[in-house]
């Protein structure tokens, strides 16, 4: 069964490209939003600037000066207030005024010097009007007054959004130029106040109009990618995976080395995409060749490796075999926890058959006593180490059994050596014997062989003296 994934190659693109124009819109929206914003606020603060520059032309900080310290308004003074008053008529500005910030504290923190009053709040409001050295009360917060207190510290013109007027549905964009009298003393701070919240309109819609602009290109942008993408990317990689995956699970378990080939998906996109499928489908072609290369490497192995731990007469392990084993028993004895028994089987009368009836006899006679040895202990590991010797390695159950498999054994050569109904080379004899391997006394397996070989030895030496009487 193809698996299924959390996040699919074409979906994933998908959501990538939306993030990607979500995330671009973002970015945009806000370069735009500042570099707008900052724009409009120069132009502001040329404007304000040369407010500023010109109406500080029509100041005498000095006679200001005295009009304050006598409360008294002079005829300059009266002429500056008509020319502000003419100004703020004239002139697209909330405020035009002189003030000397005194403190921070929230209380009579700013006195007032002359403020500019239109003609409209000349005839109906005319309580706005203010009072020359008069003190503003609760009119200006600690956060505004702040500000003018840092701006009277400058030499140049100080620009600041302003905050003074609690409730107000504008916003006001302030500029404020020091005065100093003839000898240097500070007079007041000449400021100008312009309502800004346009600003706010205007720099709302310019982005707005870029996000939409925006997104509209990003939609086009993404379904052509899409279109794309499932053209050169999603699509071709599909089919891929689905050729993959079915050759994997639909050969899994098959022995069949013809199956090992992936079917070619017909991908014809001309990119990277048709090269790694052509890559992919020659793989699996190189790959099942490579495995039948392996399979018969491996059968010609098996057949070499037979042919030499196999004894070409008798068809059970020979010598070398035997050698192999003896290393594997050896290692194990090394590791501990190993029992197993050792028998010792050398036949009698080889010669005389092959001296008397011919090495065919002989063969024959071999052989039909190694087929009583393997018949008589089928759970062991029968060795030929030699051209009338067997060893057999008892284990398992043989092992539990080694007593009585031992005189079954030695009953069956007797019985078959005194049948005198039997041609000769079919009567078989065999001297055995056999011995324990033990963890007090053996080392290794050359000490538990040694012992059953001289036990054999023994037996032989027995078995000819009884027929000599």
């Amino acid at each position: 069964m193809p698996p299924s994934y959390k996040k699919p190659l074409g979906r994933s693109i998908t959501m990538g490209c939306f993030a990607f124009v979500a995330l671009l819109c973002l970015v945009l929206s806000m370069v735009n939003y500042s570099t707008c914003k900052a724009s409009l606020y120069k132009r502001y603060q040329e404007h304000i600037r040369d407010i500023l520059n010109f109406t500080r032309s029509q100041i005498d900080a000095d006679d200001l000066a005295k009009c304050l310290k006598s409360k008294y308004k002079s005829p300059k003074y009266r002429e500056l207030q008509k020319f502000m008053d003419t100004f703020k008529d004239n002139a697209d500005i909330h405020y035009l005024y002189l003030i000397r910030p005194l403190h921070d504290g929230p209380v009579d923190n700013v006195m007032d010097i002359i403020a500019a009053m239109s003609s409209y709040e000349k005839e109906y409001m005319p309580e706005m009007e203010v009072k020359l050295g008069g003190l503003t009360g609760e009119g200006y917060s600690v956060e505004s007054v702040t500000k003018y207190l840092n701006a009277a510290k400058n030499d140049e013109i100080t620009f600041f959004v302003s905050d003074w007027v609690k409730g107000a549905t504008y916003i006001d964009y302030t500029g404020t130029l020091p005065v100093y009298t003839s000898d240097g003393g500070f007079l007041g701070l000449l400021c100008v106040d312009i309502d800004v919240t346009e600003i706010k309109k205007v720099v709302f819609k310019s982005t707005l109009l870029n996000v939409i602009l925006i997104l509209l290109l990003g939609v086009v942008f993404v379904i052509l990618f899409i279109v794309w993408a499932a053209y050169n990317i999603a699509t071709p990689i599909k089919k891929l995976e689905n050729s993959v995956t079915s050759f994997a699970y639909s050969h899994k378990g098959k022995e069949n080395v013809e199956a090992i080939v992936i079917d070619d998906p017909n991908i014809h996109t001309d990119n990277e995409v048709e090269s790694l499928a052509n890559a992919v489908v020659k793989m699996s072609k190189d790959m099942r060749n490579y495995v039948e290369s392996v399979i018969a490497a491996e059968s010609r192995a098996r057949v070499l490796d037979e042919l030499a731990n196999k004894d070409a007469l008798t068809s059970v392990r020979n010598k070398n075999a035997y050698d192999s084993y003896v290393k594997t028993m050896n290692k194990k004895i090394s590791e501990g926890e190993v029992e197993f028994a050792v028998a010792m089987v050398d036949l009698n009368h080889l010669k005389s058959i092959n001296d008397t009836y011919g090495h065919e006899r002989g063969n024959e006679y071999i052989k039909e006593s190694c087929r009583l040895v393997c018949h008589i202990f089928d759970h062991s590991p029968v060795f030929r180490v030699g051209g009338d010797e067997f060893v057999v390695i008892l284990k398992g159950e043989d092992f539990d059994r080694r007593k009585e498999l031992l005189a079954e054994t030695e009953n069956a050569f007797k019985n078959s050596s005194e049948n005198e109904q039997s041609e000769p080379w079919q009567r078989l004899s065999a001297a055995i014997g056999m011995s324990d391997f033990s963890t007090k006394t053996d080392k290794g397996f050359d000490d538990v062989f040694n012992r059953a070989d001289s036990i054999m030895y023994e037996n032989k030496v027995a078995m000819k003296a009884v027929r000599k009487n």
